[in-house]
């Protein structure tokens, strides 16, 4: 009996210190005020004459951690696949990356194109922009990241 009351107890502080790491739960600005911070520090790298996309947070279950919408001008983030601010990080650069390279309709068609031919691990707008975000969300958290803008 007391393994199984010792066994909980450690299963819901693991729960509960997981839910503490979620960075809607750990930030202390609006996510949607960190975001666009993101944003911003690309739009100031990779300029582009095209509006920058509208950001738009769910809390709905997907498969995705993140996807660009041309059509729509719109970046979804879906919050619940995000165990970690830097997660959060790399998702939006990374989709950011996909808005300024994919910024016609004619390379829509390609990227779609692309995506049944080499499927989505193989596909090179996708390679881009993993190798890209990796890289810029690490500058991201070294250079630009608040450390007050999370409460522990």
């Amino acid at each position: 009996m007391d393994v199984i009351l010792i066994c909980s107890v450690i299963f819901l502080l693991y729960r509960f210190d997981r839910f503490l790491q979620r960075p809607e739960v750990k930030l202390n600005i609006p996510i949607e005020d960190f975001l666009e911070d993101i944003t911003i520090w690309i739009k100031d790298m990779y300029p582009t004459s095209r509006k920058f996309p509208r950001i738009v947070i769910s809390n709905q279950k997907s498969d995705l951690a993140g996807e660009y919408k041309y059509y729509s001008n719109e970046i979804i983030i879906y919050l619940k696949n995000h165990p970690n601010i830097k997660s959060l990080v790399d998702t939006q650069i990374h989709e950011t990356i996909h808005h300024i390279f994919i910024d016609t309709k004619s390379k829509q068609d390609l990227y779609q194109r692309q995506l049944e031919e080499y499927g989505y691990w193989d596909h090179p707008g996708e390679i881009l922009s993993f190798t890209l975000s990796k890289t810029l969300t690490e500058r991201y958290m070294n250079t630009r990241f608040d450390k007050k803008w999370v409460w522990f």
